[in-house]
C-alpha cells in the first residue's frame, strides 16, 4: 500500500505573499510544494521549491506571476515538505490530480515509480477527494 503523506496547506492570495516574512507561515526559504488555484481553490497547477520560493521565484520572476493573476482572485497553497521528498511528493500530486492540472505538462503521462497517498489538513486545496 503506498505510504500516506500528510500535507498542510496554507492559501495565500498572492505567491509573493507566501514568500513575505511575516506570513503565519512564510514559504521563502522552506523546501515546499505549491498549487495554483483558479478562484474557487480548484487546481490548476501543482510546482514545487526545493529551495523554498524566494530561490525559486527570485527577482521579478514572482512578482510576474502575481501580476498575471492580478484582479483573478486566483490562490496560491502552499505546504512545507522535507526536502529529500520534495520531487516526489510534486510527482505524485500532478500524477494523482493529472486531470485538473491544465498548466502541468510534465508528469501526466507515466506513473511515478513511488506512489504516495494523501491527507490534506490546514486550508487545502479544493482536490477532488479533501
Amino acid at each position: 500500500m503506498p505510504k500516506l503523506v500528510t500535507l498542510d496547506w496554507s492559501r495565500f492570495s498572492s505567491l509573493t505573499d507566501a514568500r513575505r516574512p511575516f506570513a503565519t507561515k512564510p514559504f521563502a526559504t522552506k523546501p515546499c510544494v505549491y498549487v495554483q488555484t483558479d478562484s474557487l481553490a480548484c487546481p490548476v497547477r501543482v510546482g514545487m521549491a526545493s529551495k523554498g520560493l524566494n530561490a525559486r521565484y527570485r527577482g521579478g520572476t514572482g512578482y510576474a506571476i502575481d501580476a498575471a493573476m492580478h484582479d483573478s482572485k486566483n490562490l496560491v497553497f502552499v505546504a512545507e515538505v522535507p526536502l529529500e521528498y520534495c520531487a516526489l511528493i510534486e510527482q505524485n500530486l500532478i500524477w494523482q490530480y493529472r486531470r485538473l492540472l491544465i498548466y502541468n505538462n510534465v508528469g501526466k503521462r507515466t506513473c511515478p515509480e513511488t506512489c504516495l497517498r494523501f491527507a490534506h489538513d490546514g486550508d487545502p486545496p479544493d482536490f477532488p477527494d479533501a
